[in-house]
């Protein structure tokens, strides 16, 4: 659960997203070219938010929400343009995403890479792969790696990367769009540039925690 008690300001809106995914290892390369590789099991994203030029008042809702978060010290919610929500077209009734409430089947253990699914809908697409996912018991947000569709009865199988932190019991919630980050700011020093007429430019720099 995030520190602050709202989520980062949607408007105005972000220009782009520096998105990235960064996988701790270690690695260590013999005279004989020969390389070893070991994981530390776990992965987690960080991002640049970069804002087009902004007038005084739309650039103080960002300034002042950031000055709450008081450098690293408290996290806080946000959900991302284009990288929250899934890359299936259609969200509408009809369409091909499903719009139920979907809910694991039976308990994942802590360390999985799939979890299994219910109440999907009959024949739905629930997430694409490279579509980011959150389990209502979880602050981490992981990565679907592949098409998950429902099959007649509404069940499916999600594969999804970066080992799960924590087990997730039977019936938990999934966010499957609009999925939140919790995140933090990356430097204790934040910037922005003040143009003739107090014109705002800036790029925030975060990072998840969990």
């Amino acid at each position: 659960m995030a520190d602050l008690a709202t989520q980062f300001p949607t408007t105005p809106g972000m220009q782009a997203v520096n998105f990235r995914v960064n996988t701790p290892s270690q690695i260590s390369e013999s005279f004989s070219g020969k390389i070893r590789r070991v994981g530390l099991g776990i992965s987690y994203y960080s991002w640049e938010c970069k804002f087009p030029s902004m007038t005084p008042a739309s650039a103080g809702s960002i300034t002042g929400y950031v000055s709450q978060a008081l450098g690293q010290q408290f996290s806080f919610e946000i959900i991302l343009p284009e990288v929250s929500y899934t890359k299936i077209d259609s969200l509408t009734v009809g369409g091909t995403q499903t719009l139920n409430t979907v809910l694991t089947t039976g308990a994942t253990s802590r360390g999985s890479t799939a979890v299994n699914l219910t109440n999907c809908g009959a024949n739905k697409n629930v997430l694409l792969a490279g579509d980011f996912f959150k389990f209502s018991n979880h602050s981490k947000v992981y990565m679907c790696v592949s098409p998950c569709v429902a099959n007649g009865s509404g069940n499916a199988t999600l594969y999804f990367s970066c080992p799960l932190i924590s087990s997730v019991p039977s019936s938990t919630s999934l966010t499957i769009t609009a999925v939140p980050f919790t995140a933090i700011l990356q430097e204790d020093v934040q910037a922005w540039d003040v143009g003739v007429g107090g014109i705002t430019a800036m790029t925030l720099a975060m990072r998840e925690t969990f």
